[in-house]
Order: C-alpha cells, then structure tokens, then sequence
C-alpha cells in the first residue's frame, strides 16, 4: 500500500503543479507516466483492446473505481493533496 500511496503522492503532485501553472518542463512526461499507473491500479486485468468500445468503457469504469476510492479514502487523500501543494509551493 505504501507504493500506492507514493504514486498517488506524485499524481497529486503533478495535478498541483498543473493547475499552479508552475512549468514542468521534463517532469511532463514523467507527469503522464504517473497519471498512467495510477490508472492501472484500477483498470481491469483483462483490458480490451484499445479503440474498441469496451476499452472505452472500461477506461471509464476505471476512473469511477478510482474516485471511489478516493471518497471511501478522503482523510488520506486530503493528507496527500496537501503534502503535494506543498511541495509545488
């Protein structure tokens, strides 16, 4: 669980960074790769190929599993947005 929380930790970091405008030069693609495993902490195993219509829905099914997680977690993520604001400051 630690891992995930420090991958969310930088998710957080770089949704901070972003919305502060600060530049991230390099980090951007670091940024995306993150945005990617985060995805794949909730995203089926058995994913469908991409371009079809059931890997846009369970592209979808991933991003409501991973706000679900995030409201039955509030208390952590709060801990962790805060930690990334931070961090950008």
């Amino acid at each position: 669980m630690s891992e995930f929380l420090a991958l969310l930790l930088a998710y957080y970091t770089c949704d901070a960074a972003a919305q502060s405008q600060m530049p991230l030069g390099g980090d951007r693609l670091a940024c995306m790769e993150t945005y990617e495993e985060v995805k794949g902490w909730f995203a089926p195993l058995d994913a469908a190929p991409p371009g079809t219509p059931e890997h846009g829905a369970q592209r979808i099914e991933t991003y409501i599993a991973f706000r679900a997680w995030e409201a039955e977690n509030a208390e952590t993520v709060a801990r962790l947005r805060a930690q990334a604001e931070d961090a950008v400051e």
